[in-house]
């Protein structure tokens, strides 16, 4: 039995990945150790499937179709620039997403469908966030670089579509290739 690593995401507008590679450009020169991901790779994770039997991958379209013709697009904005685990030892760069109630209702909706497959709900809370950089090692993230963001804005974006994506790992980042794309709000015979 074959396993992909695999997540389902929101795929971000070119418009917004413009603006999240020209904040990239303006936090670079102070964060010197962070390695950036790539703009085109951008993307919203509703669920990260690690170990997901290919055999499963028709059956995670069925669901996606299903959840996606219930629910129509819909805007998603950004709330604030943050790290994981915290700033004194941060990790992971990401820009923070509001958490609206069509985002949580779409993402309980995947979860419990995904649960009839048999795979485990979700036990974490869901934080939804898009991952702008990592630092190759633990590193402090300066108060005054959480503020600027907080002062301003890069606005948002709009999901229109569920995508399953296949991550391939390699030396030089991972490739996504999309596996199942579904158009949020379109009856099921009108989706590919």
């Amino acid at each position: 039995m074959s396993k992909l690593r695999a997540f389902l995401a929101i795929p971000l507008s070119e418009d917004f990945r413009r603006q999240a590679a020209h904040l990239q450009k303006e936090l670079a020169p102070s964060l010197p150790d962070l390695r950036w991901v790539r703009p085109e790779t951008l993307h919203l994770t509703l669920r990260f499937l690690p170990d997901l039997p290919e055999e499963t991958v028709e059956k995670i379209g069925q669901i996606m179709l299903s959840v996606g013709a219930v629910f129509p697009p819909f805007d998603i904005g950004i709330t604030n620039l943050g790290t994981f685990p915290g700033p004194s030892r941060a990790r992971v760069l990401w820009l923070g997403i509001d958490v609206g109630e069509i985002l949580a209702k779409l993402f309980r909706a995947l979860d419990k469908g995904l649960e009839t497959l048999g795979i485990p709900r979700e036990t974490r809370p869901f934080t939804p966030h898009l991952t702008l950089g990592r630092w190759r090692q633990p590193g402090a993230f300066p108060e005054d670089l959480r503020q600027r963001l907080a002062a301003g804005s890069i606005g948002g974006f709009r999901a229109e579509q569920l995508i399953l994506f296949e991550s391939r790992l390699a030396a030089n980042g991972a490739t996504h290739l999309p596996l199942r794309v579904v158009t949020l709000g379109l009856p099921r015979a009108a989706t590919s």
